[in-house]
């Protein structure tokens, strides 16, 4: 009989404890609720106002240092778009102004210009 009472006693608190403390899977790829205060967002916001602008590189460029001005675009706060590889190697970006004015130093860019539309006669 005791055995009874303690075993029922057992199971009372398993349940109570199971009902009480949430439940998580396994592989859970959230993190707990302390470690999800500095986690910064994957997409930056943009900071400053920033223009569209035609990102044009020399033909000398390779893709690695494409690569490498988009990354610092993103940095910066920007947004890669459209990229061009048949007539001009190059990018539309948004761009904020400083990062412009940075960018318009780097030996593989031929030239950026703000976008605008063209039109024909």
């Amino acid at each position: 009989m005791k055995f009874i009472t303690i075993a029922a006693l057992l199971v009372s608190a398993v349940a109570v404890s199971a009902a009480v403390l949430p439940i998580q899977p396994k592989h859970s790829l959230a993190l707990p609720e302390d470690q999800n205060q500095n986690v910064e967002s994957p997409s930056p916001v943009l900071a400053l106002p920033a223009k569209s602008y035609i990102v044009v590189f020399k033909e000398s460029a390779v893709p690695l240092a494409i690569e490498k001005v988009e990354r610092d675009i993103l940095a910066f706060g920007g947004k890669v778009g459209r990229r061009y590889t048949t007539l001009i190697k190059g990018f539309s970006a948004l761009i904020p102004a400083q990062a412009v004015t940075a960018l318009s130093n780097n030996p593989i860019i031929d030239y950026i210009e703000e976008d605008s539309d063209a039109s024909t006669l």
